[in-house]
């Protein structure tokens, strides 16, 4: 147990640019209620998709509490970014939108999580050269 540090990407650090992000994988509300806690870092941002991977209904995103991360950077990404802005702004948290990933993961001066469903997941292990 000891050696095992990133299952499959998950909890791996990449460089995407300049940014240094580490990858956590949430794919329903129990995935997000367990990630959101153990994200650590003061910038977050939150990858959602909908294509069959990761499930085509994103009503789930109701029963997250993002209210935790209020006073938090926020960066909502993805192709589903503006549904995942709508709750956060129900949330009352503060973000900013930007559907492109890699324009998401840009130009962070401190490192950042990233918590995100299944194809982002994907795309970002492939763009940090993790896969």
């Amino acid at each position: 147990m000891r050696t095992v540090t990133s299952p499959a990407g998950r909890f791996a650090t990449a460089r995407f640019g300049t940014t240094t992000a580490r990858l956590l994988l949430a794919k329903n509300p129990a995935g997000w209620t367990e990630a959101l806690p153990i994200a650590e870092a003061e910038t977050l941002v939150l990858a959602i998709d909908s294509v069959a991977a990761d499930g085509k209904d994103v009503s789930w995103l109701w029963d997250v509490d993002f209210e935790q991360l209020a006073g938090r950077t926020i960066v909502a990404t993805g192709p589903r970014a503006t549904d995942l802005s709508v709750r956060l702004t129900y949330a009352g948290v503060e973000h900013r939108v930007e559907p492109d990933l890699a324009k998401a993961l840009a130009d962070h001066p401190e490192p950042v999580d990233v918590i995100t469903t299944y194809t982002p997941f994907q795309k970002l292990r492939k763009m940090g050269g993790l896969a």
